[in-house]
This record gives structure tokens, C-alpha cells and sequence, in this order.
């Protein structure tokens, strides 16, 4: 045998090993194949050591399409390049009355420009929310009220498929702006919320240390939002790209059946993983992290090239090290990388004394689909505001009774954010659960009355999802008052009777007439009677919000009281020098308003060497209200001598940016989720 094969033969006994067992657990193995270290790391290898993670900017889809049941506010559809393709998408449709829809006397119509946003690592079928305006050259005074008819979202095509095109005489279609049309990627539909809600969040009654008065944002009616209006028509999984040196079919296939044999995905027929060339293998989100997308790519980085035994030192090291509590983030993310065999040791993580050592143990048994770890992760939300997000959507990750149980538990306490985030946890693990139900009013509003026998609270949100959540009993309006909603509600109640009065002024022929409706004093009831009358999200949200700061109201009112969650790394950071989460605590709720970014980006760089974390500045993250989004708003730090710098938020490519003269540079993160490991780590300041 020659010199290469008898290295070859060597090295695929190395591999293999005897019995099944892993080859670094003996020493007769490594004596076969010397004591090179390059060939030791290379067994240690890992995936995120191969690759780098692609495809993950969001995707930018257009349309245009038509708007109906206006009450009078609309306009005919300019005659244009808009119009045309109007037109066209009416016609496929099977509609033939198109010129009576488009310029339509009574104007109930408008044309309107649509877009939408399809996120990395969207499944087909993934809802996605919907923006919509009005063109310049259209009368159309306000969309409120409207609803949006199905349209086709497309995306631009590139100048390489236009060229392939146009070779095989397939002239690209080009919309009026000069746009080149691809593919439809998505369809659009449903009732349209015209202008935003809130800008600044109502404080009165919480927890919180200072008080905001809340304010009224009136941007012009002319655009609106159709929340989870469109569904996704086909997938985007991300891409791992072998490094240079590593594009070779058998790497490609080895890490694709690594995953798969991680990442046990509940549909046989849907794979985690596929090697679709040397260079190139796709990736599809596990049920489990399909709210988490980031942390999904984080444990996929760390599986190990090669399958690891209970007994290797590569397990026996991290089961050490997840019982010290400034590593057990790290070791319990790799442990979750290792799949089922690491629940035994992530199992006695949950009885250490340290709350970050149960935390990790909790939040990697989540992930890997046991619920065992459920009471933990819910007891830890309630007692450490900084572990509360992530808590949270671990539980989110499954709609087993032992998750969501506890999520109906947690909305029920006297902590608005602690409420509010089980809420949007639970809806996230199971949209239909009976105790979020919701009841959708005029097509333009839901209201969910949620958490009976616990103490009253109202929650609105500014982001314009049209929803109003009354938790508790005896929610009420108390009287004398009278407050207007919008130009023709009125709202009224006496001082000695438990019945409010709901007007609303409405035209009869020409001559204005005043419609009245009595109904009980509790805020869905209200509410309920000004949707009868033709009210939508706009005048519930007004009346709550005068009523708010009349002091009218037996209950708190509060606006987007999602929890805070730092990046992963911060909270390793924080684990090194905070035993007790005290300041951790502390920080996490140091954080001021929200500002918009896109939540397809992925964040928080992971070092895959050597294993120490780098104390970079903190950033926290929300817990997402909408499934498949990665991460909520982030917020502009708050000046506090005692907090330290948070960074400022760059806007993120693809998206449009209300003040931005050009799209900054994706940062250097977002192609490598899973490296957070660094050297140094600067400590952070007591």
C-alpha cells in the first residue's frame, strides 16, 4: 500500500472508531493517526468552521392593487402605467366589470402601491405584513375603512435574468416607475388600518418610575397597513456557504446529514438541511426555532462535524462547564448542538443554585422540544426582567399544555410587561388558543379579553396592528363624561346611571342624523357598540386614550409593554461578573423608545474562538409579536450616568429609511450568527 492510501485507511479508522464509540474518547485512536493538531481539530471541527451563513436580508415584494368599500374617500384610477397593470391583475382575476370598479361615481375605490417585506427564512405560507399607499397623481383622501382586493406581490428582477430573457424573447415586464418585474412571491389581501396609532407609551398606574403622557400620532390617511394581509408563496431558507478550502461534495453532504441528524424535523417529508452543490447547502428553520430564527443558526454553527458520544471529553467538558455559571450559556448552547443525547446533563442544570446555570439548562431544553424545563423558564421570567424575553419565547416554541399553561398563568400577574409578553408568547405558540381568542370587529378591529379574575389593564400597540387587549375583570368607563372619537363619535355617561351612550353622527338622505346605541360601562362592551355603529381601530384607540387622560377608566392603560431582551452575548458578558442578575436586572430596563429595524437581520456576533466572550456594549432586543420575525424593535439608549452606551442602530439594507441619503453596509455579523467567542473579554463595570 502506498504512503496515501495507508494515511487514508488511518484516518477513516480515526473516523469511525470501534464499536460505535468516538474515536477522541481513546488514546490507541489518536496513536494511529499521530499527534498532528491539525488533525485533532479537524475531529472537533464544527460546522460553524465550514461555513458562513447566507440569504439572510429580507426581500423586498411589490404590487399595486385596489382598495374597496371607501366611504367616499376614494378616487378613479388615474389612466397611466398603473392603471394598466390594474388592469391586468383585475382581468386574471375574472373581474369584467373593471372600468365600473376603477371609476367608480360614489368613490368607494382607489388604486394603491403595495409592498411588503418577506423575511430570511420564510416558510411558504408564512403570513407578512402588508404597506400601502397612495400615488402622488390619485385624489384619494384616506384608505380608512377600505379593504385591500387580492394582489400579487412581485420581486425586481436582477440585470442578469433580464438579459436571459430577453435572449429567449421575453421582454421583462416594467412598471411605470421604471422598475423591472420578477416573479410573484407573495399575495395580498384584507382590511386595511389607515395611519398609525401611538407614539409614546402611557405610564400612569404601572410599575415603571416615570410617567409619559401619551400622544396621538395623525400621519396622513392616504397610507395604512394590512397586518399578516399576505402569505408567502414559496420558501427562503438560508444558505451555508463552505469556506474555500472546504467546497468538496462529501463536506457538503456530511454537514447537510449532520443537521438533519440534529434538527429532528416533525414533518419526515421536510428536511433541515440539503446539499444542493459543493459550495452551497440550504437550510430550512426547525418548528422548534421558527421564532428564533437567530438562535436556530446559532446552535446549527455549533454542531460538531463528527457525531459525539455521552463519554468523549469533548461532553464531559461541556457538562463541567454548564455547571459554572459565568460558561454555562456557552456550554449550554453547544450541548444543544449535540441534539437529544445532551438532555440528560441539561435536565440536573435545572437544580443548580444558580439562576444563570438554570436558565441555559432551560432554555436549551425548550429548544430541543422538552417541556420539562417550563416551570423554570416561567418562574425565571417572573423573577429576572433581563432573562425575560428569551424565557418567553422559549416557552413560545412549543404549544404543548406545559408550555402554554404557564404563559395563561403569567398573564395574569400585576407586571404589565410580564402580561403582555406572555401574551404575545402564547399567541406565537398557538394563535388559537382559547384563552386569547379574540373577537374581530368590523373588519377593523380585534379585541381580546384575556386573564379573567386578575386586576384590569388595557394594552394598545403603535406598530398598527388594529388589536385591543383588556386583561382582567371590571375593566369599566366611569361616569359623568363625554368624549369624542374621531369627526362623528361621541361617547357619554352620567354620573348616576352604569349605561353608556354611543352616537355617531351619519348622513340620511343628504341631511346629517344623530344614531345612538346604550350599552354597559365595561371597555369591550364600548367598544363592541362603537363598531356597530361603523367604528373602527382609529376610534377605539381615541376614546381609550381620552378617556386614559381623563381619568375615567378603572383600569390602567398601557402601550407596548413588550419585554426587553439583551443579545446573547451581552448575557454572557453579564454572567462573568453578575452572579445574581442584580444589574442585569437593572439594565435591561434602561432603555428608551423604539425606533424601527428591520427584524429579519441577525445580530450579535459569536466568536467560535477561543471560548471567551467579548463585554460589548449591551443592546436589547423585544420579543416579537409577529411569527417567523426574528427580533422586535430596537431602542435609543436612555442618558444615565449609572447605564452604559448603547449603540445606535444602523438602518438595515432593504428596508426604507425615512431619513437615510443611502442604505448603510450589512454588518460583518449578520454572514457569520453562530461566532460569539472572542479573547479578552473587557469586564464589565460594577
Amino acid at each position: 500500500m502506498n504512503r496515501i492510501g495507508f494515511l487514508g485507511a488511518a484516518l477513516f479508522a480515526a473516523l469511525v472508531g470501534c464499536n460505535g464509540k468516538n474515536v477522541t474518547s481513546t488514546g490507541q485512536v489518536r496513536s494511529q493517526i499521530g499527534e498532528d493538531p491539525s488533525l485533532e481539530r479537524d475531529l472537533n471541527a464544527t460546522v460553524g468552521q465550514k461555513t458562513t451563513v447566507g440569504n439572510t436580508q429580507p426581500v423586498q415584494v411589490v404590487g399595486v392593487g385596489l382598495v374597496y368599500k371607501l366611504a367616499g374617500t376614494g378616487s378613479a384610477a388615474p389612466p397611466g402605467g398603473w392603471r394598466s397593470m390594474l388592469e391586468n391583475n383585475l382581468r386574471k382575476q375574472g373581474f369584467s366589470n373593471i372600468r365600473e370598479l376603477l371609476d367608480d361615481p360614489a368613490k368607494t375605490t382607489s388604486l394603491v402601491s403595495v409592498s411588503a417585506l418577506i423575511p430570511a427564512g420564510a416558510r411558504k405560507g408564512d403570513p407578512l405584513d402588508v404597506q400601502i399607499s397612495v400615488p402622488d397623481e390619485c385624489q384619494t383622501t384616506s384608505l380608512k375603512g377600505g379593504v385591500l382586493l387580492a394582489c400579487e406581490l412581485v420581486n425586481t428582477e436582477t440585470s442578469g435574468n433580464v438579459r436571459a430573457a430577453m435572449a429567449q424573447d421575453q421582454p421583462p415586464r416594467v412598471a411605470p416607475n421604471g422598475l423591472l418585474m420578477g416573479s410573484p412571491l407573495a399575495t395580498a389581501s384584507g382590511p386595511v388600518i389607515a395611519g398609525t396609532v401611538l407614539n409614546t407609551v402611557t405610564a400612569r398606574g404601572t410599575t415603571t418610575e416615570a410617567a409619559e403622557t401619551t400622544i396621538l400620532d395623525r400621519p396622513t390617511l392616504r397610507a395604512g397597513r394590512v397586518w399578516d394581509g399576505a402569505r408567502s408563496l414559496s420558501g427562503r431558507p438560508y444558505y451555508l456557504l463552505l469556506n474555500d478550502g472546504d467546497q468538496r461534495v462529501q463536506i457538503a453532504m456530511q454537514i447537510a446529514e449532520r443537521l438533519n441528524a440534529t434538527f429532528q424535523a416533525s414533518d419526515s417529508s421536510t428536511r433541515v438541511a440539503e446539499a444542493k452543490t459543493k459550495e452551497l447547502i440550504l437550510v430550512n428553520v426547525p418548528p422548534s426555532y421558527r421564532h428564533n430564527h437567530y438562535r436556530f443558526l446559532l446552535v446549527a454553527r455549533h454542531v460538531p462535524m463528527m457525531p459525539k458520544t455521552a463519554d468523549s471529553p469533548y461532553v464531559r467538558k461541556l457538562e463541567e462547564e454548564l455547571a459554572e455559571p459565568e460558561k454555562s450559556l456557552i456550554a449550554a448552547v453547544k450541548l444543544e448542538a449535540l441534539g437529544m443525547e445532551s438532555k440528560y446533563p441539561l435536565r440536573r442544570g435545572l437544580e443548580h443554585p444558580s439562576p444563570w446555570v438554570r436558565f441555559a439548562s432551560a432554555e436549551a431544553l425548550a429548544y430541543l422540544g422538552l417541556t420539562d424545563s417550563a416551570s423554570e423558564l416561567a418562574r425565571l421570567a417572573e423573577t429576572h426582567p433581563a432573562l425575560r424575553g428569551p424565557c418567553l419565547k422559549a416557552l413560545a416554541a412549543s404549544d404543548d399544555a406545559a408550555c402554554t399553561d404557564r404563559l395563561v398563568e403569567m398573564m395574569g400577574s400585576t407586571d404589565p410587561n410580564l402580561r403582555f409578553g406572555a401574551f404575545l408568547a402564547l399567541r406565537l405558540a398557538d394563535r388559537d388558543n382559547a384563552a386569547i381568542r379574540g373577537t374581530h370587529l368590523n373588519h377593523a378591529l380585534s379585541l381580546h379579553h384575556v386573564a379573567p379574575g386578575s386586576s384590569g389593564l388595557v394594552h394598545l400597540t403603535s406598530d398598527g396592528r388594529g388589536e385591543v387587549v383588556v386583561f382582567g375583570d371590571k375593566v369599566e368607563f366611569k361616569g359623568p363624561f363625554a368624549l369624542p372619537a374621531g369627526n362623528d363619535f361621541s361617547i357619554t355617561m352620567s354620573g348616576h346611571e352604569a349605561k353608556v351612550t354611543v352616537g355617531r353622527v351619519v348622513k340620511v338622505r343628504g341631511e346629517p342624523e344623530v344614531k345612538t346605541l346604550t350599552c354597559l360601562a365595561d371597555v369591550p362592551s364600548v367598544l363592541v357598540a362603537v363598531a356597530k355603529l361603523g367604528g373602527g381601530h382609529s376610534e377605539a384607540v381615541e376614546l381609550l386614550r381620552r378617556a386614559d387622560r381623563a381619568e375615567v377608566l378603572t383600569a390602567s392603560l398601557v402601550v407596548d409593554a413588550i419585554p426587553r431582551q439583551f443579545a446573547v452575548d451581552r448575557l454572557v458578558a453579564f454572567s462573568k461578573t453578575d452572579s445574581t442578575l442584580a444589574k442585569a436586572n437593572r439594565e435591561v430596563m434602561k432603555v428608551g423608545t423604539l425606533t424601527q429595524e428591520t427584524t429579519a437581520s441577525l445580530e450579535s456576533s459569536l466568536e467560535t474562538e477561543p471560548e471567551e466572550v467579548v463585554a460589548a456594549p449591551p443592546t436589547a432586543r423585544q420579543l416579537s409579536r409577529d411569527p417567523g420575525r426574528l427580533f422586535g424593535p430596537r431602542r435609543k439608549p436612555v442618558e444615565d450616568d449609572d447605564s452604559l452606551p448603547l449603540p445606535t442602530p444602523k438602518p438595515s439594507e432593504g428596508v426604507i429609511q425615512a431619513s437615510a441619503s443611502e442604505p448603510a453596509e450589512p454588518s460583518p455579523s449578520i454572514r457569520n450568527p453562530g461566532r460569539l467567542f472572542r479573547k479578552k473579554p473587557a469586564p464589565v463595570e460594577e
